[in-house]
């Protein structure tokens, strides 16, 4: 009877100690979960560091000299702030921008001139190329749409040997510096008492062929697709191409005329034809009553009166 209660008592004493054990394990692995969850929900709540940089307020034009009051300051996280990019603004006061900067778009470092290149137009001006200004007429500016920063191609209009008007296209893909007095925004509309000019960007050669078409005759501007700048080949024109398309579309006018005519004369024929042509007899045949029917050459019925009694 004492060895069953001995073995009793060991056995319960067993247990609670390994309850014991069990009770401290799963608080230890509790305690590390709760842990871990106050870690990550303190990470989660901790203010990331943000960064200060510089913004355009409004749209900054190129060649014009950026102040105070045209940039402001916004907070970015690292993440999201791009290299070259300014943390104050007396860093950027009094450059000028080489492209256009839209609204709230971040000032980097590759979008504005250098210091050395001073302001205004000449700040703007790409490394080995030349500004020409061109006079043109208001419907060569493309009609007051023409803006800084766009793209057009010059088309020149001159006589050759023959004395015959021939246009051609000079250059293509040439950059728009200027419109008028104007660096940015849009240009101003002519009083119609100046003559609207427009400073391109060309190469010193094109600066040559450029001066010499205004020289020898007129030049026109065409606008393109800012996005569009690829070459096209053309073949210019000129009166004699000009008035062989002309007497070629008439003629096709009048071939065209002709041949409604004849086709309406044919069918006036036909019907003509077809009315003038003998009518002819068919004798229908019912039992014992008979009865001639006439039609013509169409197979209508001309007279069915006829009617005998066999």
């Amino acid at each position: 009877m004492a060895r069953r209660q001995t073995g009793g008592r060991s056995r319960a004493a067993l247990f609670l100690i390994i309850s014991l054990v069990a009770s401290v394990g799963a608080t230890g692995v509790i305690y590390n979960i709760i842990r871990g969850f106050q870690e990550e929900l303190a990470t989660a709540t901790q203010k990331e560091e943000m960064y200060t940089v510089v913004a355009a307020k409004d749209t900054l034009y190129q060649g014009q000299t950026i102040t105070e009051e045209d940039v402001y300051l916004k907070e970015l996280p690292p993440t999201f702030a791009p290299d070259a990019v300014f943390f104050e603004i007396k860093d950027i006061k009094d450059r000028v921008p080489a492209e256009r900067i839209l609204p709230h778009d971040l000032v980097r470092a590759e979008r504005l001139a250098s210091r050395e290149a001073g302001t205004g137009l000449n700040a703007i001006i790409p490394r080995g190329m030349r500004a020409v200004s061109v006079n043109v007429t208001d419907g060569s500016a493309v009609s007051g749409f023409l803006n800084p920063g766009n793209y057009v191609d010059i088309l020149v209009t001159i006589n050759d040997a023959e004395q015959r008007a021939r246009t051609l296209t000079l250059l293509q893909a040439v950059s728009v510096l200027a419109v008028n007095n104007r660096l940015g925004g849009r240009a101003v509309e002519s009083s119609g008492r100046v003559r609207p000019s427009v400073t391109l960007a060309v190469t010193p050669g094109q600066a040559e062929k450029l001066a010499h078409a205004q020289m020898e005759g007129d030049v026109t501007l065409t606008l393109r697709n800012d996005v569009d700048v690829t070459e096209v080949e053309t073949n210019g024109t000129g009166s004699d191409k000009l008035m062989n398309k002309l007497i070629g579309n008439q003629q096709a006018k009048v071939e065209n005329v002709q041949q409604s005519d004849e086709a309406k004369r044919k069918s006036r024929k036909v019907r003509i034809a077809a009315e003038s042509a003998p009518s002819q007899s068919l004798q229908v045949i019912r039992g014992t009553d008979a009865q001639t029917i006439e039609v013509d050459a169409n197979g209508n019925v001309v007279d069915s009166s006829k009617k005998r009694r066999r």
